[in-house]
């Protein structure tokens, strides 16, 4: 009898506890399950009363009690299933009040049972050295053992209801409940079947189980129950490779789609360690056993290449201690293509490949580093383009575009930058490249572009370069450079589109001097030579070139008759003649295209001693590009016949350059000019002169040998 007292208290203790951990949830369904087990409870300790009673009558009233605890614990249970399953709002209020309302009849009943015993009637068992009550049924009692039932299998029908709309791997969470619910109520109805042979009813120690399935499955089931579907839902559902060590570094679960990623490692539970599966891996961005760290893995899989981020963790107790190792493998193959898709959008020129501008904006703080000096910028374009898209499409422009790109990066480069600017300028950054550097590599890409587009419809490019070596220049003034060299050459060239105000020009100047076109470009070739002589950068030297065409310009405006005037000018014919140099300057101010040579057409007449005119400059205060040219094109005066003095030879015109140097022209600049013309004009003359000699020699012999043949043949017919 004491031992089952003893279940019994225990039983009773551990509904209490139940209870005050469900009230400390402090919530509206810890509190439907504490009401339950306040009432299992009062069940197991009403019905220990009628096995420890010490009357007949307190055995009577404690089983009333426990009767009309049992009425009371299964609404309650039916309350917490419904708030369980949140069906409150779909069962029928008049349902639920009319289960209430017969409880209420049935806990009548019970009350007055003990007095008149009109529900049951007991007989007395011995037990023990005691003795327990057993039941003898009346109509009422039938009654609350069906009311009971129906409570409970409503409970159970509501359970099983709520399965069928939820998926199948939460069943669990609610046939675990049912169960022992079911294990309660057969035992009970057992145990009624059953008084003679086992007078107790231990039903009220199960209710207290069924209890306990409650708290669990209400506030433990997901942390707890759902560990292995979590597990399911992480290494099958997400379509993530997972690969999981333990502390030991042992394979302990894994994904099925990393078996696609590396189909070639075997993935055995217990068997494959972590340094085989690194070894299998080969990550090179992996670095440390004992660090959480993102690195990056390619794989190839089937005939794809594919990049994944791989995320490796290493988890720890609260302790700090590790409990094991996860890699996640992140395929990020899709997300980089259309990331770079878009980089490409945003940052490159789609007709050529090359970045655009902006891209190239966002890039030049990179070359103000004196790391990359020196820096030489090259601006190309194609002569023309616009006529050419007229004329021919756009399309045949785009594909020229096109062309030339190609024949740019093949020349410069894959790891060279390049860019396509405004007005279709291709754009190329060579870092630690000379001017000379340049120079060759694009005279290069210009021979191979007109070489390629052919004769039937000839293209022409030109390109200018301009060269950072130095802090106070910026990579804007630099570009601007490269971009002006480049127009002055285009300016020059007949099929450019820039050269129609040059042609103009020259065609007006042509007219008024018969000899000026052929002077110019004479002066235009040597003073090209003579600026790459003085390491003139390349936007400098397209300038004096221009210069060189230009440079007397403004005798259109001087009357032809001084201009072709046989001998010396008087001195009105002078001061005459000096005006074309200011008239030349304000005739070049005037056009965009030309302001950058103004000063040096203005300045081309004075001299190193300060005589010159108009301006009286003095040494380095005269332009150098018009120093150059003062010297080039008095050169070319002496060398060839004018109306007012004939031609000397080169030897002669040398000798006078040097004897002027330090008055009329720039020491420096005559140094260098006169050795140029020492080592490549002079023997270029003496080789023509020796031609021309051997020619006379000849011509002289074959006339000698004419004569005596018509001598000889005088002779034979005399």
């Amino acid at each position: 009898m004491q031992e089952i007292l003893v279940l019994y208290y225990l039983v009773a203790l551990i509904a209490a506890l139940i209870l005050l951990k469900a009230y400390k949830r402090n919530t509206v369904i810890g509190t439907k399950i504490g009401k339950v087990m306040l009432a299992t409870f009062l069940l197991v300790v009403f019905y220990s009363f009628q096995i420890n009673g010490a009357s007949y009558f307190v055995k009577s009233i404690a089983l009333s009690l426990s009767f009309i605890t049992m009425d009371i614990m299964v609404l309650l249970f039916l309350d917490y299933i419904l708030e369980f399953i949140g069906w409150r709002d779909k069962l029928a209020r008049p349902m639920f009040l009319g289960t209430i309302a017969y409880g209420v009849v049935d806990i009548a009943f019970m009350l007055i049972n003990p007095y008149y015993e009109i529900a049951l009637g007991y007989n007395t068992v011995s037990f023990g050295e005691d003795f327990v009550l057993t039941y003898v049924p009346k109509m009422p009692y039938i009654l609350h053992n069906i009311y009971v039932v129906a409570v409970v299998a409503a409970s159970i029908l509501l359970l099983v209801l709520k399965c069928r709309e939820i998926p199948k791997v939460y069943w669990k969470r609610y046939y675990i409940l049912i169960a022992g619910i079911v294990v309660a109520a057969f035992v009970n109805v057992i145990n009624l079947n059953m008084m003679e042979v086992i007078p107790v009813d231990i039903s009220p120690a199960l209710y207290c189980v069924v209890g306990i399935l409650m708290y669990y499955n209400t506030f433990h089931y997901l942390p707890m129950v759902t560990l292995s579907l979590t597990k399911r839902m992480i290494l099958n559902y997400l379509s993530e490779p997972v690969v999981l060590f333990d502390y030991e570094g042992f394979l302990t679960d894994y994904s099925k789609d990393i078996l696609t990623v590396m189909p070639n490692t075997r993935f055995e539970i217990g068997v494959l360690t972590m340094d085989a599966f690194l070894a299998e891996g080969k990550f090179k961005g992996f670095r440390n056993l004992e660090q959480d760290q993102d690195f990056e893995w390619a794989a190839k899989i089937g005939k794809d290449s594919h990049i994944y981020q791989c995320k490796f963790k290493c988890m720890k107790d609260s302790k700090g201690r590790s409990i094991g190792k996860i890699f996640v493998f992140n395929d990020i193959t899709s997300m980089r293509n259309t990331f770079f898709e878009l980089e490409r959008s945003i940052m490159y020129d789609p007709l050529t490949g090359f970045y655009n501008k902006q891209a190239y904006l966002n890039q030049v703080p990179q070359w103000n580093d004196s790391r990359y000096w020196p820096v030489a910028l090259v601006v190309c374009n194609i002569n023309g383009l616009r006529n050419i898209n007229d004329q021919f499409g756009t399309e045949y422009g785009d594909a020229l575009m096109k062309q030339l790109a190609r024949l740019i990066r093949i020349n410069v480069g894959e790891e060279t930058y390049a860019a396509k600017l405004d007005n279709g300028d291709l754009l190329a950054v060579l870092e630690g490249k000379s001017h000379e550097d340049a120079a060759d590599i694009f005279e290069k890409i210009k021979q191979d572009a007109e070489s390629l587009f052919g004769e039937e419809n000839p293209v022409h490019i030109e390109y200018g370069i301009a060269v950072k070596e130095r802090e106070d220049v910026t990579m804007e003034r630099i570009l601007s450079d490269a971009r002006t060299s480049m127009q002055n050459k285009k300016m020059l060239r007949d099929n450019s589109a820039s050269s129609s105000l040059v042609d103009s020009l020259r065609q007006t100047l042509s007219e008024s001097d018969y000899e000026t076109e052929e002077h110019v470009e004479r002066t235009r070739e040597m003073a090209a030579r003579l600026g790459k002589r003085l390491n003139l950068s390349d936007s400098d030297i397209g300038k004096l070139e221009l210069l060189a065409v230009l440079h007397d310009i403004g005798k259109v405006a001087i009357p032809h008759h001084v201009l072709v005037k046989k001998g010396k000018l008087n001195d009105e014919e002078f001061k005459i003649m000096q005006q074309h140099t200011i008239k030349g300057y304000r005739i070049a101010k005037s056009s965009p295209e030309l302001g950058d040579i103004a000063e040096c057409i203005l300045s081309h007449h004075e001299k190193w001693d300060g005589t010159g005119y108009p301006n009286r400059l003095r040494g380095e205060d005269i332009p150098l590009l018009a120093r150059i040219i003062s010297a080039v094109d008095s050169h070319d005066v002496m060398v060839h016949n004018r109306p007012y003095h004939q031609a000397m030879p080169e030897e002669d015109a040398i000798k006078e350059l040097r004897r002027c140097a330090g008055t009329q022209f720039d020491p420096h600049i005559v140094e260098v000019f006169t050795q140029m013309l020492e080592e490549e004009e002079l023997p270029r003359i003496k080789e023509e002169r020796e031609k021309e000699k051997q020619e006379a020699e000849n011509a002289a012999k074959e006339v000698a040998a004419n004569i005596l043949a018509k001598e000889q043949e005088n002779k034979e017919v005399s």
